[in-house]
């Protein structure tokens, strides 16, 4: 499976955008953007963390078994003023799978769809965007492409606090994907692939500081 995102120059980078907020980043200079935390390791800053939580999210929701090792690699390769890595990779380790994922501070345009990518024995399945709207692609090979239209959410279920809202007035379970100790299993692949990323070596997910209760 493999889950990227390489399209942004960075949250501060050139015309950089975040939700409910209507301007756009300009004319913020080196200097400026390394005096703000996003650039500072110290204060866990980087590329690495930013867009593979997604990535480790999703991966371990779909596969739906807990990882057991990660192999990270990170890198500033074109943000010198700063010291946090603007790209990085974790592969990750599930019993029956693996997980590649990709993140970049230095790149104006994905140029390919950023996942996720789930490669299969019979086919692989790519979300996408067609005319402004997410669409699942099913690849079977030899032009064989079946395109999926995407549900909408339920309405009232729109957003991650809308989610929690509902759960709070109904009392129905939350999605798996907000709770809190699928979280924490996310969280281990995070930090399993940051020390591989600083030791160079493969590192175990399931480590004294995960094991809890």
């Amino acid at each position: 499976m493999r889950c990227g995102w390489r399209g942004p120059a960075g949250p501060l980078g050139p015309s950089a955008a975040h939700a409910g907020v209507t301007e756009v980043v300009e004319g913020m200079t080196g200097p400026e953007r390394a005096a703000t935390w996003w650039h500072q390791a110290a204060a866990h800053g980087g590329a690495m963390l930013d867009f593979c939580c997604y990535g480790a999210m999703i991966s371990y929701y779909y596969i739906g078994e807990k990882a057991v090792a990660a192999l990270g690699m990170k890198a500033n390769l074109n943000s010198q003023w700063g010291d946090a890595e603007d790209n990085g990779v974790i592969v990750v380790r599930f019993p029956n799978a693996m997980a590649l994922l990709e993140a970049t501070w230095s790149t104006f345009d994905h140029g390919v769809p950023t996942g996720p990518i789930v490669y299969g024995t019979t086919g692989t399945l790519v979300v996408d965007r067609r005319e402004g709207r997410e669409v699942v692609r099913l690849e079977r090979g030899h032009g064989q492409t079946t395109i999926y239209e995407v549900e909408p959410l339920p309405e009232g279920r729109q957003d991650v606090a809308q989610e929690y809202i509902h759960h709070l007035e109904t009392g129905e379970p939350l999605h798996p994907s907000l709770g809190l100790w699928f979280n924490v299993d996310v969280m281990a692949i995070l930090d399993a692939g940051v020390r591989s990323a600083a030791s160079g070596k493969l590192e175990t997910v399931d480590n004294a500081a995960w094991r809890i209760g």
